[in-house]
Order: C-alpha cells, then sequence, then structure tokens
C-alpha cells in the first residue's frame, strides 16, 4: 500500500496501482532545416533562398525609402568589400560569413573587445552590416508567405502541420515547448493561422499548452519603441546589440515600416555565449531548463538542426541535461550526422526520421 505521507511517492507504481495515465511534456527543437521543409512544401524554394544568405539580397529593401538593393556597396561597403555579392553562390556566401562571424566571435570575447565601438577594421564593420541585413532579408522572405500558403500547409497535411494539431488538441500532452533558432516566423504564423493560442517566453507571462522561446532572436523582435523611418541607418558599435527583454516587444506584424534601435538577432554561426547579450541569456537560459524538466518517457522532438561547430556547446546543454528516459525523435534526411551518433550514444529510445511527412501520424 502507498504511503501518503511519502512526498516521493514513485510515479510509476502509482499508475500501475490506480491505472491512470500520466500526461506528458513535449520538447521540440527547431532549426533552419524546419523553415526549409516549408518552403518546399509550398513550392517557393526558388523565391526564398533560405541556405544562400546573399543570394536575393538586391531585392531587399532600404527601409529609409523603400528602395531595393540593401546588399550593394551603396548600403554594406564593408560586406561588398569582402566579396558579398546577390549573384555570390552558397559556397561563398557561408565562407564569407564563416570568417566575418569567427573574427567578431573573438572580438567579443577578447580583452578589449573591437566589436563593442565605432572600428575601421572591414570585418568588424561587416559584422554590424551583416546583422541588420539578414532582419530585413527575413522580413522580405516573409512578406513573400501568404496566409494561403500557412492553408495549403494545413489542409495539405504538411508533416510539422499535422503534428501540431495532434499535440494541441491530445489530452495526453500537457505542455509543448518549441526551443527555435530560426529568424523567420514561420512557426508563429502557423500557429497564429491553426487558431492555436501560444506563449512567447520572454514576453508574455500568461501560461499557454505551447510556448516559445528563440534565443537567437527573431524579425518578430523590436524595440517598445518605433523609430521613424528616415531615421534608419547602420549603426557601426554595439549599442545596436543591446537591450534588454524589457526593452523589446513581440509583433507578429514584422515589416519595413516599424523601425527598432535595437537589432535581436544573432548572426549564423555566432556564439551566442560570447556576446553577453541580456535577452538572448536569458531565453538561453529558460532553453536548458525547458529540457531539465523532462521526465521519463516525455518526449523530444529535433528538427533540422545542423548540429555545426558553432552550435555544438549551446546544444550539447540541453541535451546532458536531458532525462536519459526520454523518447528522442530526430527529423533530418541527413541520417550520417554527428549529432545522430551522439544522441544514439545517449538515448536508447531514440529513433529517426529522413522525413517530415511521417510526423502528421504522431499523437493521434
Amino acid at each position: 500500500m502507498l504511503s501518503c505521507d511519502n512526498e516521493e511517492t514513485n510515479t510509476e507504481e502509482f499508475q500501475k496501482i490506480f491505472g491512470e495515465k500520466i500526461m506528458k511534456d513535449v520538447l521540440i527543437v527547431l532549426g533552419n532545416g524546419f523553415s526549409i521543409d516549408f518552403v518546399n512544401f509550398i513550392q517557393k524554394k526558388e523565391k526564398i533562398n533560405l541556405t544562400n544568405l546573399f543570394c536575393n539580397g538586391d531585392k531587399v529593401l532600404w527601409p529609409a525609402d523603400n528602395y531595393p538593393g540593401f546588399l550593394s556597396k551603396y548600403r554594406c561597403p564593408a560586406l561588398w568589400e569582402l566579396g558579398a555579392r546577390p549573384n555570390s553562390d552558397a559556397a561563398q556566401s557561408a565562407k564569407i560569413i564563416e570568417d566575418i562571424i569567427t573574427c567578431a566571435n573573438v572580438s567579443a570575447s577578447s580583452e578589449h573587445p573591437a566589436i563593442n565601438s565605432e572600428n575601421t577594421n572591414v570585418y568588424i564593420r561587416a559584422y554590424h552590416e551583416l546583422v541588420i541585413y539578414l532582419k530585413y532579408l527575413f522580413i522580405y522572405y516573409n512578406g513573400l508567405i501568404c496566409d494561403a500558403d500557412f492553408d495549403k500547409a494545413i489542409t495539405d497535411k504538411w508533416g510539422w502541420a499535422q503534428m501540431i494539431k495532434n499535440l494541441s488538441v491530445s489530452s495526453e500532452v500537457e505542455s509543448v515547448t518549441i526551443i527555435t533558432y530560426n529568424y523567420d516566423i514561420i512557426l508563429e504564423r502557423l500557429l497564429d493561422r491553426m487558431n492555436i493560442e501560444f506563449q512567447m517566453a520572454g514576453f508574455q507571462t500568461v501560461q499557454k499548452k505551447f510556448s516559445i522561446i528563440k534565443p537567437h532572436g527573431s524579425i518578430g523582435f523590436r524595440s517598445k519603441k518605433i523609430y521613424d523611418k528616415q531615421s534608419f541607418s547602420i549603426k557601426y558599435n554595439r549599442d545596436s546589440l543591446g537591450g534588454s527583454l524589457e526593452d523589446l516587444v513581440f509583433d507578429l506584424d514584422a515589416g519595413y515600416e516599424k523601425i527598432s534601435n535595437i537589432n535581436t538577432m544573432i548572426p549564423p554561426a555566432g556564439e551566442s555565449g560570447r556576446y553577453k547579450l541580456f535577452w538572448s541569456k536569458i531565453l538561453k537560459e529558460q532553453a536548458v531548463e525547458a529540457a531539465c524538466r523532462l521526465q521519463d518517457d516525455d518526449d523530444v522532438i529535433y528538427g533540422g538542426i545542423s548540429y555545426c561547430n558553432v552550435d555544438r556547446g549551446e546544444i550539447d546543454e540541453q541535451i546532458i541535461c536531458l532525462n536519459s528516459d526520454v523518447n528522442f525523435r530526430i527529423i533530418n534526411p541527413d541520417s550520417k550526422s554527428t549529432f545522430c551518433a551522439v544522441i544514439s550514444s545517449l538515448f536508447k529510445q531514440y529513433i529517426h526520421y529522413t522525413q517530415s511527412e511521417v510526423l502528421g501520424g504522431l499523437y493521434k
């Protein structure tokens, strides 16, 4: 017989005796592969290139006058000097970004960080141009996605959309926490279109079944104060990168008209821990806490995570605090990745899916 005085009563024993099913928590971690999969599903991969970040840069508007040509010698002279071009191929673009971010990463950790103040070094100046350019590149891409695209994903049963729907109505799932490293607001717009309420961690306090954490920032984050469009410029010091969560709001209506004086996005290959940004530090801690809360038989789903060198430390912080008896799922076409090897060495209840379409059958 179970003792009522024992506060640490074994829940599994309780379940066996009373036959009650324990509700589970689900943790989903998303990378760029999630957004790529969505863009492919709605058949817009030619217009929305998520692998070559300089492609289409000439189409991005300069917010002050809505004139196309953000990625240009005129608007981004340091990026241009380093070879960033709208016609650069994916390998060239990735190499330029890697060099820029590597310099910025080291600078941010040095005793006299050049990234903190006005600097003439081309790589540091290019870093400041890059973070602003990426924000407006993803705002441009967001404008190419209409409500009908989300309706297509829902009605044609895109795997991720179908699984999210199943999770929302499942009486066996208590909470769904989604950590996403994507700057876009595809996930948020999808949930909104499906009439699924969600809480944006750090911005909203009312608890919902679905909660989203964005440690690397988002085009949906902006300063509370909206600035005049004509005042827009690229600032070459760290002031434009700082700010606390109290200084920010989450706005699903991301666009060119709302000018923020704080850029809340950590670029690809940017090691968030080195920059000591207050908003990112808090959200990163919340992401780790979400992983630590999971118990036996809870579910973990990683979708489209690259697990590249600079991201491994942040991802490792999550997985090393996970309960070893969680149900671990990976959705990624690359079945030979290092990440899969790491997960298979830590979790015995691990399944790998190569296509998202299988997700629609889960949680029914």
